[in-house]
């Protein structure tokens, strides 16, 4: 098998100006941290570029991705490398809070009534950026075709969490999100060329307050393993189930405390020190992970089966009553007599949409998809299973782990992408939304997303299990 890594930058000169999304913010962007890129992993499976046995795995310093981006940016691949599967195509965007805005949500600044505004009137104003962004992207990918290296790959997952993250609405919880690697090796000399990583926190350890354009954390994680080999390990960041799981900046680890007061979490303001910081952590926790890893436990030889479920949420709520039932009616309420009646025009009319609408008199619902990718590796007869799962939205911690233990190839051995080939909503269990609420529902296409996603990834494990 062989393997290639590469990077391109998709900050575009006239940055300052734009629009940043993530946050109801009271300016366009000012300035830079550092530069967003577009980072790919492409991987061969038989030395063939068989499109049935070829992954490309392409990770995004954005906000979010809608499904209408997610496949333009695909189709373009496919017209330049038809060899390529388009299923076998993964869009991922990294979630950072500090990045440019695609859909409009974000155009106007000014705080929660300007991005109902950018909502209903701001569609159809990022095609020029969004159509040099996919042009950048094809240009990385065209250069991973000609860099591929033979390679062996192993994989490992741990608990990892030295006081850097907190579930902001259960502080007391004490969350150990999973820090998952790939490895990837040279045959002949035994070095590790490359990681991808997989680690469930929200890219926000600069807060509401900053107009500076950054990767966040992600950004500083890849920085510091590449200056740190001297770019001899090559390094792809893919963001894991981090719906309500914040970086721990300036709020402090009394949990129990944080339990009691939660606007300390929320209102914390970080400093791109913090970004540094936190990068640095988990970078360091990477290489000793990657350097851990026995060479009897690489494989040489891989074979994909890639499994894709579309299909339609409903913007329905839910039958019930709790002391958050007003202000959630009142989320839904404002969405479906506002947002989606005055939105729709834009919506349906704008060449990339948020969401991919249907609305038929008094019902309206979005079409998404689920991704499962089945990797068996092999070498000399030994064989193992490797699963990558996506989802078109922010997982909340709790549905994560129940799509992990339900996976066809074991906790142990499977990787959560989110926010991967669409964004349609925070993915809440149900009873967080009637329980405690919270504004996740406000942004959010149906309050029933979670729910569904959940379940039609576990209907897709059951169906290949059979």
């Amino acid at each position: 098998m062989r393997v290639a890594f590469n990077k391109i930058n998709i900050t575009p000169k006239n940055y300052k100006g734009m629009p940043l999304a993530g946050y109801t913010r009271k300016s366009t962007c000012t300035g830079k941290f550092d530069d967003v890129h577009a980072h790919g992993v492409l991987i061969d499976g038989n030395d063939k570029l068989e499109g049935k046995n070829t992954l490309l795995l392409i990770s995004l310093d954005l906000l979010k991705i809608p499904i209408s981006i997610s496949k333009y940016i695909r189709n373009k691949i496919i017209e330049r490398h038809p060899e390529l599967d388009f299923n076998n195509i993964i869009i991922h965007a990294i979630h950072t809070h500090a990045a440019f805005d695609l859909t409009g949500e974000f155009h106007w600044p000014g705080g929660l009534f300007s991005v109902m505004r950018g909502i209903m009137f701001g569609a159809n104003r990022n095609d020029e950026y969004i159509v040099w962004m996919s042009n950048q992207i094809v240009k990385m990918v065209d250069n991973l075709f000609v860099s591929l290296e033979p390679c062996e790959f192993s994989w490992t997952i741990e608990e990892f969490n030295p006081d850097i993250v907190i579930n902001r609405r259960h502080p007391s919880w004490r969350s150990k999100p999973n820090l998952g690697i790939i490895a990837f090796k040279k045959p002949d000399s035994r070095e590790i060329m490359g990681v991808i990583i997989n680690y469930a926190c929200h890219p926000t350890t600069l807060s509401f307050k900053n107009f500076k354009v950054s990767a966040d954390y992600p950004g500083q994680l890849l920085k510091e393993i590449e200056t740190r080999t001297n770019n001899k390990i090559k390094a792809i960041f893919f963001n894991g189930p981090s719906g309500d799981l914040n970086p721990i900046t300036t709020c402090g680890i009394d949990y129990e405390a944080l339990e009691e007061d939660k606007n300390k979490i929320y209102d914390q303001l970080g400093t791109y020190e913090d970004t540094q910081r936190i990068g640095k952590i988990i970078a360091n926790e990477v290489l000793e992970l990657a350097s851990k890893i026995l060479d009897n436990k690489f494989y040489d030889e891989i074979n994909l089966d890639t499994y894709v479920r579309e299909f339609w949420v409903p913007f329905k709520d839910y039958r019930y009553f709790s002391r958050t039932w007003f202000n959630n009616k009142l989320f839904f309420w404002i969405k479906k007599y506002l947002l989606m009646n005055v939105g729709k025009y834009n919506i349906s009319s704008a060449n990339f949409p948020i969401f991919n609408l249907d609305k038929n008199l008094r019902k309206s619902r979005t079409k998404t998809l689920i991704q499962f990718i089945k990797i068996t590796a092999n070498k000399n007869g030994k064989r193992k299973d490797l699963g990558i799962a996506c989802v078109p939205g922010e997982l909340f911690e709790d549905i994560g782990k129940a799509i992990l233990e339900h996976s066809v190839v074991g906790k142990e051995n499977t990787f959560i992408f989110q926010n991967s080939q669409d964004w349609i909503a925070y993915l809440f269990p149900m009873n967080e939304y009637i329980e405690v609420g919270g504004y996740e529902p406000l942004p959010s296409f149906s309050p029933l997303a979670g729910l569904i996603i959940e379940n039609k990834m576990i209907s897709l494990f059951k169906e290949i299990k059979s």
